[in-house]
């Protein structure tokens, strides 16, 4: 899936392989993506076996429990995407992204979630996305409503993050929103 716009970097989003592992471990130690989200330190063996175990297949046959996607622009890569299922009989999941310091701040994840969404809605048995971010986290929070998620609530001391319990709002986009 491409989308290339007039002055801006063509972005793509294809399924997250092994071999991606090294980039998940660069990323996940960059200050800029660790500033508003409770990213462990994750051995890269242990990267490479979550990647390894996904199987992309099962999204569209409503099976498994989470999905990656690496995010490239200009066919270099560039960020992710995490979908984590919560229940597939209600069609409820989790979205979770974030982009390497040197692609923050481009509309880039605007474009990549854009090309995500049909593949979510049109194609699998989803009917509720939710994704959730800190209340001072305004970057996603804007992304999170261009493509049209809703904010949902408030949820006080949702995650420690450096030391410290964070307030998050939660957001959501259903089915029929994005129909």
């Amino acid at each position: 899936m491409v989308l290339p716009q007039k002055g801006r970097l063509a972005v793509q989003i294809r399924p997250a392989r092994v071999s991606d592992a090294s980039l998940f471990h660069a990323w996940r130690a960059e200050p800029s993506i660790g500033r508003f989200q409770p990213i462990r330190d994750v051995p890269l063996s242990q990267i490479r076996s979550d990647v390894a175990s996904q199987r992309m297949e099962g999204i569209h046959e409503s099976r498994g429990d989470r999905f990656q996607w690496i995010i490239e622009a200009d066919a270099h890569p560039a960020g992710w995407i995490t979908l984590v299922i919560g229940n597939w009989e209600h069609g409820l999941c989790e979205i979770g992204f974030a982009l390497s310091t040197e692609y923050q701040g481009q509309g880039l994840m605007v474009q990549a979630l854009s090309l995500l969404e049909p593949e979510l809605f049109l194609r699998t048995n989803i009917e509720r996305i939710e994704a959730r971010c800190a209340v001072e986290n305004h970057a996603s929070r804007k992304v999170l409503e261009k493509v049209g998620f809703h904010r949902e609530g408030l949820l006080r001391g949702y995650f420690v993050i450096h030391g410290q319990r964070v307030d998050h709002y939660l957001y959501a986009l259903l089915k029929d929103d994005y129909l």
